[in-house]
């Protein structure tokens, strides 16, 4: 009677190996894509602006880290797809299999490694990539562009220095140009305060700010406070003031963002979209480990390997690329409030993780 062999260190360690070199070369290749892609994109602004120096290095090199978390999850299918062609062509797949040692064993030492990943990905995300995003941003807007900013943004909100007082505002919607929960503080000539405008919302038409029920406070001798319509309030800012001044949802870390979502909820404002980006920190680092598993399960069908090398590894990026379609269809409807925040950001993860796992068991052994 055959003992069925057991897979050793050193064979987890060959498999995890076949798995890192690919996903290695894979993510360096990707993202030096994508930073040739942004250099054309802003090629405009970079000749400009002198951005072909010291400056321009140096922001390119702060948006790699975020380059690199988005790019994570691509690189590590493209690198099990790889690395398991290249072991299912020279043989030694089957042969494994040949010694009676299960699908299973062999895709635990790569699923391993993914999970580590993932974990990684998630740190880095929390960590690394809000810092440098927020340190790039500054950079290519203020000290590649020289664009001073008007105010500054907190989690409370934003406020920018207009004439005659100071203007808070909630939340911008840079897609709409829209500010939310709009307030201005008019000061007197000694500096004391006249009057307070609020409005529920104000819009850009593309000349001025269109106001929603607007109102004033006016502060009188005295203390006393009388109120009025509003309606005689202009705004001394443009969208561009708010663009410069508003934190992308990657420019947060998990901490932040939810001190922020917080802030607007406190106010009896919606916070919209941010609870979506919120849930995609947490959906998103899990996508590594299901690309790998996804690739694993193709990469392991038991059709004979001349058959199904090329049509596995087709498979394998056409349903990647399906992966993100649905992600993105997913995040823009819970983004305008369609389906549930949790269900934007983690439909797409448990989709495609119920199809990776049936692909797998529906496959047979290979003698």
């Amino acid at each position: 009677m055959r003992t069925r062999p057991r897979l050793s260190p050193t064979v987890d360690r060959f498999l995890a190996g076949q798995f890192l070199g690919p996903f290695g070369f894979s993510l360096a290749a990707f993202s030096g894509v994508y930073l040739l892609v942004d250099i054309f994109d802003r090629f405009d602004d970079l000749m400009r602006y002198g951005g072909f120096g010291r400056l321009g290095i140096e922001y390119f090199m702060l948006k790699l880290p975020l380059i690199v978390s988005q790019l994570m999850p691509v690189a590590c299918l493209a690198g099990a797809l790889l690395g398991l062609a290249l072991l299912n062509r020279t043989g030694e797949i089957l042969a494994l299999q040949g010694l009676g040692i299960s699908r299973l064993e062999l895709a635990v030492p790569i699923v391993a490694v993914a999970a580590v990943i993932s974990v990684v990905d998630f740190a880095w995300t929390e960590t690394v990539v809000p810092i440098s995003t927020r340190q790039a941003a500054h950079l290519y807007q203020v000290e590649l562009k020289k664009r001073n900013p008007a105010g500054v943004s907190a989690a409370g909100g934003i406020w920018v220095r207009v004439r005659d007082g100071f203007l808070s505002v909630d939340r911008y919607d840079q897609r709409q140009q829209k500010l939310i929960g709009v307030t201005v503080f008019h000061l007197g000539k000694d500096r004391t305060l006249r009057d307070i405008h609020l409005a529920g919302s104000a819009t850009w038409d593309g000349k001025s700010w269109r106001l929603v029920s607007p109102k004033v406070l006016r502060i009188g001798q005295g203390g006393s406070v009388s109120m009025g319509t509003g309606d005689e309030l202009r705004l001394d800012a443009k969208p561009s003031d708010f663009s410069l001044l508003r934190q992308d949802p990657e420019e947060f870390n998990l901490a932040e963002l939810n001190q922020y979502i917080r802030s607007l909820r406190r106010k009896g404002l919606d916070p919209g979209g941010y609870v979506v980006d919120r849930d995609l920190k947490y959906a998103m680092p899990l996508a590594c480990f299901i690309m790998v598993v996804l690739a694993v399960s193709l990469s392991l069908d038991p059709i004979p390997r001349k058959v199904s090398l090329s049509r596995n590894f087709g498979a394998g990026i056409g349903l990647g690329f399906a992966y993100w379609l649905a992600l993105g269809f997913t995040a823009s409807f819970g983004r305008s409030g369609l389906v549930a925040p949790w269900v934007a950001a983690w439909l797409p993860n448990a989709t495609f993780s119920a199809l990776a796992m049936s692909i797998f068991l529906l496959g047979e052994e290979r003698a």
